[in-house]
């Protein structure tokens, strides 16, 4: 027998006493997954947490890995208004404001780190690398559309590092630095990285 997926959404409330027992679910979980990590997250322990009954939890997910996938999901939705609304702002600014205003806005959604390296650790366990690629493809576009108005045009290959470099500065920046190095400092190194990289007469060449 095939082993149960247990990733997906059973059901989406329509009504809104359902909709507010599944927000109570999602709030619990959200708790819980800073408290004791995606390892110790149970079922029980979220229906608990969210003063309900464990059946209605499977009602609307299939598993702890589904209700997981639903906060990823909500962060991403989050990140991508984020990214939209910094950039929008800082349309008028320094491209080192602007730059610097982006990478905080990566940086800081979810804004707990905790919960942001529990849902980063374990979007392969909740099967939403799709969505988190699409995310990453979308934030690269709205930076990509913001510097050809400023009629910056980096190379294909300038392109291809700064997304790298930016996904995996921003995260170890948000929940995986060592004591005494502060997000601000990281952010800094990483902001003159950028600016470097974007300005060097290479950058604008045809990849």
């Amino acid at each position: 027998m095939p082993a149960k997926d247990r990733t997906r959404r059973r059901a989406t409330p329509k009504q809104a006493r359902a909709r507010a027992s599944a927000d109570a679910i999602l709030t619990a979980a959200d708790q819980l997954l800073r408290q004791k990590g995606f390892a110790k997250l149970t079922t029980n322990a979220i229906a608990d947490r969210a003063g309900v009954n464990v059946a209605l939890v499977y009602r609307y997910f299939a598993g702890k890995e589904a209700i997981v996938g639903a906060l990823i999901e909500r962060e991403a939705s989050a990140t991508r208004e984020s990214v939209r609304a910094t950039l929008a702002l800082q349309a008028r600014s320094s491209l080192k404001v602007a730059v610097r205003a982006l990478l905080e806005a990566l940086t800081g959604t979810p804004h707990d780190p905790l919960l942001h390296r529990e849902l980063f650790e374990n979007v392969g366990a909740t099967k939403r690398v799709q969505l988190l690629r699409g995310l990453q493809a979308e934030v690269v576009d709205a930076f990509a559309a913001f510097l050809r108005a400023r009629r910056l045009k980096p190379a294909a290959a300038t392109m291809f590092v700064l997304q790298h470099a930016i996904e995996a500065t921003t995260h170890a920046a948000a929940f995986y630095r060592p004591p005494g190095l502060t997000t601000a400092a990281v952010l800094d190194v990483l902001t003159t990285m950028v600016l470097s990289a974007l300005r060097a007469p290479e950058s604008s060449r045809p990849a």
